[in-house]
């Protein structure tokens, strides 16, 4: 099984999203039910953290939930979720 670590800017994905959610979109138990089942995915990646496809080029991998991009990389048994994006993003040009 893999460790799973979250990259500081990823944590500042999460509360962007949520926020959004919460105070723009105005809808608290979105962004309560958001915060919650993005974690589902993202533990996956405990057992299976090759699942995710391969960014060209890069370490990176992704996975998706709703409509978002869940970045990774796995090094010696830790996976890092690196970003957490919205589809429409370049990601590519972010990472």
């Amino acid at each position: 099984m893999y460790e799973i670590k979250r990259t500081q800017q990823a944590n500042i994905d999460l509360y962007r999203i949520y926020n959004y959610i919460f105070f723009n979109l105005a809808n608290p138990i979105a962004a309560d039910n958001f915060r919650v089942n993005i974690l589902k995915p993202i533990s996956y990646l405990k057992y299976f953290p090759d699942m995710g496809k391969k960014v060209l080029n890069s370490n990176i991998r992704f996975i998706c939930f709703k409509n978002y991009l869940i970045l990774y990389s796995v090094n010696n048994q830790i996976v890092v979720i690196r970003r957490i994006l919205n589809k429409r993003q370049n990601f590519k040009n972010i990472i």
